[in-house]
């Protein structure tokens, strides 16, 4: 394969795929597995555990809910497993390299972090298909990475 000279575009080598478990998620996983076998890259696979819904518990249930408060963050936990233990049987069927990385956080601000720390050619995410004011009103994580990620964005929805 040649290399591309100056202007005619750049070779993929690593893809970082955001993955959710959510059914656009999927679709998205598709096709970086597809990208992954056609280039030969590295697909990381990152999942972001959100802490919100366990901070919102905290709150409500600040008194006595230890057994609640750990019900929910094994909840959390085993939602990540399911959907990293998913891309890897997906990833090692296709010989395609990959890494896992799990972190834990506001996903915008992980997912910003992880491009600024690593090197990734393309960053692949699911997006649901919002449409008119739905669109104005959804808390949308795509659209938030498209204005603020410097590294090229594909959008599967």
């Amino acid at each position: 394969m040649q290399t591309p000279t100056e202007g005619e575009g750049k070779v993929i080598k690593n893809i970082l795929v955001v993955l959710d478990g959510e059914e656009h998620t999927g679709k998205a996983l598709d096709h970086a597995l597809y990208l992954g076998h056609t280039t030969g890259a590295t697909l990381t696979g990152m999942h972001v555990v959100n802490p919100y819904l366990k901070q919102f518990h905290n709150e409500i249930y600040a008194q006595g809910r230890r057994e609640y408060l750990q019900h929910v963050e094994i909840l959390l936990q085993d939602q990540a497993n399911r959907v990293m233990e998913r891309f890897k049987e997906e990833a090692s069927a296709r010989g395609i390299s990959f890494e896992v990385k799990t972190r834990r956080g506001e996903p915008l601000e992980e997912i910003l972090r992880e491009c600024k720390d690593n090197r990734y050619e393309l960053v692949v995410v699911g997006g649901k298909p919002l449409r008119g004011l739905d669109r104005l009103k959804s808390g949308n994580l795509p659209h938030k990475l498209e204005q603020r990620l410097l590294t090229p964005l594909l959008i599967v929805k």
